[in-house]
């Protein structure tokens, strides 16, 4: 990231920097960046979990997992930032399982943070805000609205664990809301939305010409680490998005265009996907279905919906500039797909 004049800001932290969920697609982005600073790097990795060739050779990587208290105390000993991004991410995984992982997970994380007096970021989401964003304009001090799904209600229950220990325990503790996260890698809002293009399902609800209210992955990673590194974050919670206006339909069309598929963006109208999408969770309750039915009211909550999320707190505490815009990131997601995953090079993608 650069600050006006075209400066790269670096942060450097003088203890080792914990992150948890360093493999996942934010993550991996955060540790990279992290090390380019000439950080000391921990990454808390699953057992098993294949470590890619884009981890950072001096990244030290200690095998555990958030929801083994264990194994968090032991990649936490002498680290004194800890950036937590671990968590289920979607509404296919049942409730019991968000509260293991993202939930229990946030409690050793943080609980040990506040034991070892780490400075700590939460990195958490916009689905905080629930069926508060078809509604309402969204800042920071917007109370939770009315969660949808698993995710969002998990989601919600981590931040609640996160301001209890910094309350009971005096843990420093930021949160960090990003936005529809995309960005080259596998992420829902590229990976899914492919998914859905190829099996010709819509994709677009009540036409799409809704703010998207989109992040790319590199502004998100700005925002957390000035999150962490910067003494007036402590106790301050951020939205991190790119303030742009794109919208649903256009990145859409984008990425159908991208993956030669232009002729499948096909919408919902909206009183129709809300009708499915209570339908289908009605039946997939019933029958005891596994994963989550093709709409969910959750997902609903955020592709049909109009995004009025402001990042003026993040602008002016933390000096925030989303420095990758919509062309340029876009650019990234358009050569990622066509050449990483192979769209439009004979591959069926």
């Amino acid at each position: 990231m650069c600050d006006a004049g075209g400066i790269r800001v670096q942060f450097r932290f003088d203890n080792p920097v914990l992150v948890t969920g360093a493999n996942g697609f934010i993550g991996l982005r955060l540790v990279r960046r992290l090390a380019a600073d000439g950080n000391t790097i921990r990454a808390l990795v699953l057992p098993g979990e294949t470590v890619g060739p884009q981890m950072p050779a001096t990244v030290d990587i200690c095998r555990g997992d958030v929801t083994d208290l264990a194994s968090v105390q032991a990649a936490m000993r002498g680290a004194g930032t800890v950036l937590h991004l671990a968590c289920l991410v979607g509404d296919h995984f049942p409730d019991s399982a968000h509260q293991r992982v993202t939930v229990q997970g946030t409690e050793n994380v943080l609980g040990c943070a506040a034991r070892e007096k780490a400075r700590a970021v939460l990195v958490s989401s916009i689905a905080v805000y629930g069926d508060a964003i078809a509604r309402d304009r969204c800042d920071e001090a917007h109370p939770h609205g009315a969660a949808a799904g698993p995710y969002s209600r998990a989601k919600q229950a981590q931040e609640r664990v996160a301001r209890r220990l910094a309350e009971r325990e005096g843990l420093a503790v930021s949160i960090v809301r990003p936005g529809n996260v995309y960005g080259p890698g596998r992420t829902p809002w590229v990976h899914t939305v492919l998914d859905k293009l190829k099996s010709k399902l819509p994709i677009l609800i009540g036409g799409g010409e809704f703010n998207a209210g989109l992040a790319y992955v590199d502004n998100v990673v700005d925002a957390i680490v000035r999150a962490a590194a910067l003494p007036q974050a402590a106790g301050e919670t951020y939205n991190a998005l790119d303030g742009s206006d794109i919208t649903w339909r256009r990145y859409f069309t984008d990425l159908a265009a991208a993956a030669g598929r232009g002729d499948r963006v096909r919408s919902l109208p909206l009183p129709v996907a809300r009708f499915g999408a209570g339908a289908g969770e009605l039946l997939w309750r019933l029958l005891r279905l596994s994963g989550a039915p093709p709409l969910t009211r959750e997902a609903l909550g955020l592709v049909g919906a109009e995004h009025r999320i402001p990042i003026d707190k993040a602008r002016v505490q933390l000096g925030y500039r989303p420095e990758i815009g919509y062309e340029q990131g876009f650019a990234q997601v358009r050569d990622y797909v066509r050449y990483a995953l192979g769209y439009g090079q004979g591959a069926d993608g």
